[in-house]
């Protein structure tokens, strides 16, 4: 891997607009750009090795998934993560996995649940680890595996366009308390669970306690 001036990680060659993309995401989600902080097209682009016009490209794109803020004449800021954000995010969260349950147990495959599945047998080795980021991960990527299962492509765009977002938090959260085997482990073996048994209004029911004990957690930082 090569490293660029400043820390960031030199962007691919051979993808240029979608590696800057996926260096500067990372930055944002796991805090090496901190709150607050002015992200000037020109300096990321020195460090990154790479014209401006990708790096332009990419922080448009982050502003849409809601990791900057781009102000005109002022640029592009990482924002704050305040209390309203949690509010808005988790409660269009739980609206949309509501949704994605009921429409998964109607259209969930095999190979849906069986990815899921490979997403969980990840997850032990990550808690033995500590690497709070890898934990982080995976749970968005079981919650990702789940809206694909509901096979409503609208809806998946709506969750894509609020993931990022949602990436942020977990890490935040678990950096400051760690999560716990039975949250990133049991918890989601049990979504999986109810939706191989076709079981709708417990898994809503799942869901929704799911989501809401996150959002707690997530709370208890302001609080």
């Amino acid at each position: 891997m090569v490293v660029a001036s400043g820390g960031l990680r030199a962007a691919s060659r051979l993808r240029i607009k979608d590696d800057v993309l996926s260096v500067l995401r990372e930055a944002i989600i796991s805090g090496s750009f901190a709150p607050g902080q002015h992200l000037r097209e020109e300096d990321l682009a020195e460090q990154l090795q790479v014209s401006r016009g990708p790096v332009r490209d990419a922080l448009a794109t982050l502003g849409h998934e809601g990791l900057v803020r781009i102000e005109p004449h002022k640029g592009a800021t990482v924002p704050l993560l305040a209390r309203r954000d949690v509010d808005e995010v988790y409660s269009l969260r739980l609206a949309m996995e509501t949704l994605a349950a009921r429409w998964a147990v109607e259209h969930a495959t095999a190979d849906d649940l069986a990815a899921l599945e490979a997403v969980l047998a990840e997850v032990p080795a990550a808690l033995d680890s500590g690497d709070a980021r890898a934990v982080s991960d995976l749970d968005v990527r079981f919650h990702d595996a789940f809206y694909r299962a509901a096979h409503h492509e609208r809806l998946y765009v709506f969750w894509r366009s609020v993931r990022s977002q949602v990436s942020r938090f977990l890490f935040s959260r678990n950096t400051v308390v760690p999560t716990t085997r039975e949250i990133a482990l049991d918890e989601h073996a049990h979504l999986l669970e109810l939706l191989r048994q076709r079981a709708e209004d417990e898994l809503v029911e799942a869901v929704q306690a799911h989501l809401r004990g996150a959002y707690d957690r997530l709370t208890a930082q302001y609080d």
